[in-house]
Parts: structure tokens; sequence; C-alpha cells
């Protein structure tokens, strides 16, 4: 295996899908104002998140950076050790899910902490 061939699939990998991301969602939201995806919007009501507070198109153009990673780490990490369809589907299916829950519960944690900071200043 070489390093280098897959360093370069991890970097095209995350740069098309955070194409995708940008033109099908970060857009969206900054041309809607009242779109949220669901990864933000999973964030906002498990942390109980005042989405008045913060500035909800960074929270979004953070959590479509780490989804990215996550996928193209995962894809990366599939492509290039696995060859068998049902390891591929279980490794895929328990690593993403646990990266990110780990990922999105820092996001969560920083910015219920900015919304918290918000309504002490406010005060």
């Amino acid at each position: 295996m070489d390093i280098k061939k897959v360093l370069i699939e991890f970097v095209l990998t995350f740069v098309i899908l955070y194409i995708i991301y940008y033109f099908f969602i970060i857009k969206k939201c900054k041309k809607k104002k009242d779109y949220v995806p669901v990864e933000v919007n999973l964030i906002l009501v498990l942390y109980k998140i005042d989405y008045k507070k913060i500035d909800i198109y960074k929270m979004v153009k953070i959590t479509s950076l780490v989804s990215t990673i996550i996928m193209a780490l995962i894809i990366t990490i599939i492509s290039n050790f696995f060859d068998s369809t049902i390891i591929v589907l279980i490794f895929g299916t328990l690593v993403s899910v646990v990266i990110a829950f780990i990922c999105y519960n820092i996001i969560g944690s920083y910015f219920k902490k900015k919304s918290l900071e918000k309504h002490s200043r406010t005060k």
C-alpha cells in the first residue's frame, strides 16, 4: 500500500464531497434562511441550543466540513483495506456512527458554550 496514493485519494474524495455539500447544503442555507440541514438540526435538538443565539451559518459550515471529513475518511479506509462487502458495510456503518457521534458531540458542546456565553452577555 502506497501512503501517497491513499493520501491523494483522501484529498480528492474530500474535495469532491465538499463541493457537493457546498452546492446542495451550504448554498441552500445561505439562500433560504429558514433551512437547517439534518445534522445541524440534530445537534440543536440534542444540546438544546437556541439557534437565535448562535451563527447558524457558521454551524452549518463547520458541520458540513466535519461530515465531509468523516465520509472521506471512511471511503478511503474502506476502499484501501477491505474487500468483503459484508465487512465493508459493517465497518463503514459502525465506524461512521462512532466518529460522527464524537465529532457532533464536540460541535454541540462548542456551540452550546457559545450560546450560553451570548446569553450571559445579554443579561
